[in-house]
């Protein structure tokens, strides 16, 4: 497992902070081309959402406002583990490098004969999200693009198990991306921490998330990207490692007219270095994401 984190992000990081020239003479000649054609360059372009499961580091440009929907689906657990999770934001871009988001959770949770969850079938108003998003780098101007996300939320189930406890987490995610070929190829690396509080018997259990992705975004045909992603979990509980998974998958974006997108992507676990087997006590075989975004 550490050895295979040592290679994937760090060779992401590298190709983000690599010469620019060194990585993109086609760009380079493309955009000359573009300017001597049309006497301007061309418009910029928000890779936020072309990635999987991952954000890039665009946040919009000021003023601009989104509602986004993204609705996370897991599958295939040991048992009968199925769960369905919406978030549903609104985003507006303050200034030209901070974005506030407000949003609610909905889920719903389909569990049977699984070990220590309790049998449930239901839809539930789960709770409230926001997100302070800062773009530290915007990557049209310098060498990579860089934002880091505070993401508080509040729950009164059990995200996992559906069961009623107050919970509260405050991820925090560092996003990295740069654009390699113009308007053609991208990539991007993300590192998460997750700290939670889950309320338990008048007493809180705290659990911890790290999470690091890599992914690559190419532009097949005008408006649709294909990417690839390999994302690794680890997960702690009152600070002792308990499991961990690696996952990898592709997904497709679709930017269906001018202020509207939809992005769809799946991950399957795969078994890690370390532990040479998939985890299906604790991690999902499979999951898939909808993301739709409207801007105005």
């Amino acid at each position: 497992m550490l050895s295979l984190l040592r290679f994937v992000f760090p060779f992401t990081l590298a190709l983000l902070i690599l010469p620019q020239n060194l990585l993109a003479e086609e760009a380079g000649a493309k955009g000359e081309s573009a300017e001597t054609k049309g006497g301007e360059a061309p418009e910029p372009f928000d890779a936020e959402h072309i990635f999987g499961f991952v954000d890039g580091s665009d946040i919009g440009e000021k003023g601009e406002q989104e509602i986004e929907s993204v609705t996370v689906g897991r599958f295939g657990r040991i048992g009968g583990y199925n769960n369905a999770a919406n978030e549903t934001s609104y985003r507006n871009t303050m200034t030209d490098n901070i974005r506030l988001s407000f949003g609610t959770l909905t889920d719903y949770y389909n569990i049977h004969n699984v070990a220590g969850y309790g049998n449930i079938s239901a839809a539930t108003f789960s709770g409230l999200t926001a997100e302070f998003r800062v773009n530290v780098l915007n990557r049209a101007t310098s060498p990579f693009g860089m934002s880091i996300s505070f993401n508080p939320e509040w729950r009164q189930f059990d995200p996992d198990s559906g069961a009623r406890a107050q919970n509260y987490a405050l991820p925090v995610t560092l996003l990295l991306d740069k654009e390699l070929i113009e308007q053609k190829l991208f990539i991007a690396a993300s590192a998460s921490y997750a700290p939670s509080f889950l309320r338990v018997n008048d007493s809180y259990e705290h659990d911890d998330s790290v999470t690091v992705t890599s992914s690559a975004s190419y532009q097949v045909v005008q408006n649709i990207f294909a990417a690839a992603e390999i994302r690794h979990e680890n997960m702690a509980v009152n600070g002792d490692v308990i499991a961990h998974a690696l996952y990898v998958g592709p997904s497709l974006y679709y930017k269906v007219l001018p202020n509207l997108s939809v992005k769809v992507a799946w991950a399957a676990q795969i078994p890690d270095v370390g532990a040479k087997s998939l985890d299906l006590t604790a991690y999902d075989r499979n999951q898939f994401e909808l993301h739709l975004a409207f801007s105005f």
